[in-house]
C-alpha cells in the first residue's frame, strides 16, 4: 500500500527549487565536460528530524546530514534551499519561524544544536554521570558507551583519559572490579578488553553449573522397581533381567 506524504506549499516549492538546481548542475557539467562538478540537494535523502529534544538523536540527525552533504556535493546554496525537507512536525514549524535569522550552512547547525540540544551546565552532566552504577546485567561496553557520551558532553579537555577512568572505575560492578585493578588499566581499551574476558568466564561458569545442576537433577532420579537412584522405570535393568528370566521359565 502507497504510503502519503503531505507537504506544506513552501515544502512543495523547495523541493522544486532543489530539484532544478541539480538538473541544471548536471545540464551544465555533462555541457562542459567531465571536469566539471555536479551539485546535488537534499531531495533524495531519508534522515529527518521531528524535533525531538534528545542529545543523542540530535547530534546523530546533523552527523548524517552533514555527510550526506558532503558525499552529495550539495552546495551551501541548495544545501539551505532543501533543509525544510528533512525537517517534520515540531521541527518544521521551528524552521518556518527562524530560516530567516540563517546566513550560511553554520548558521544551521548551531541553532539546531541551540535550540534542540542545548549544552548542559557542566554540573548537571557530572550529576549524571555519577547518578547510576553499573547493573548486574548491564553488559561493560554499553555501559561505558553511555558513560563515555555523557563525558564528551563536558567542554573540551576538562579531562583527560586518566581522569575518566578513575571517574568510572568505580561506578563499575563487584565482579570486575573484583578482578581489574585500577592501577592494571591506563586506558578505556584496556579496561574493556579485560572487561569482556570476564563476561566471558562468568558465561562459561554459568553454562559449566547450569550442566552440573542437568547431570544431578538426573542422578536423583529414582527407579519405581529396585528403588534405585540413576534411572527410571523403563530403563531398569533388573527389571528387564526378571521378565527375561520369567520368560525363559515359561
Amino acid at each position: 500500500m502507497a504510503q502519503t506524504i503531505q507537504m506544506t506549499q513552501e515544502q512543495l516549492q523547495e523541493l522544486i527549487a532543489a530539484v532544478r538546481a541539480s538538473g541544471v548542475s548536471g545540464a551544465t557539467g555533462g555541457a562542459g565536460g567531465g571536469n566539471a562538478t555536479v551539485k546535488g540537494s537534499f531531495a533524495a535523502c531519508t534522515h529527518r528530524f521531528d524535533g525531538t529534544r534528545d542529545y543523542d538523536e540530535v547530534e546523530a540527525f546533523i552527523s548524517n546530514i552533514v555527510t550526506y552533504k558532503e558525499l552529495e556535493n550539495i552546495s551551501d546554496e541548495n544545501a539551505l534551499k532543501g533543509l525544510s525537507l528533512l525537517f517534520q512536525g515540531l521541527a518544521s514549524t521551528w524552521w518556518q519561524g527562524v530560516r530567516k535569522e540563517v546566513v550560511t550552512w553554520n548558521d544551521v547547525i548551531g541553532l539546531i544544536r541551540e535550540h534542540f540540544s542545548p549544552t548542559k551546565p557542566a554540573y548537571q552532566v557530572y550529576m549524571e554521570i555519577f547518578q547510576k552504577k553499573q547493573d548486574d546485567t548491564d553488559p561493560i561496553d554499553s555501559f561505558l558507551v553511555h558513560k563515555r557520551a555523557l563525558l564528551a558532553q563536558l567542554p573540551a579537555d576538562r579531562h583527560d583519559e586518566e581522569t575518566e577512568l578513575d571517574f568510572l572505575y568505580g561506578l563499575l560492578n563487584i565482579k570486575y572490579r573484583k578482578h581489574i585493578t585500577r592501577q592494571n588499566v591506563k586506558t578505556f581499551k584496556e579496561l574493556l578488553e579485560q572487561g569482556r574476558i570476564i563476561e566471558h568466564n562468568n558465561q562459561e561458569d554459568e553454562d559449566l553449573a547450569a550442566t552440573k545442576n542437568q547431570r544431578g537433577s538426573r542422578r536423583t532420579t529414582r527407579c519405581t522397581f529396585c528403588n534405585f537412584r540413576g534411572h527410571t522405570f523403563g530403563a531398569c535393568r533388573k527389571r528387564k533381567n526378571n521378565r527375561d528370566e520369567e520368560h525363559l521359565e515359561e
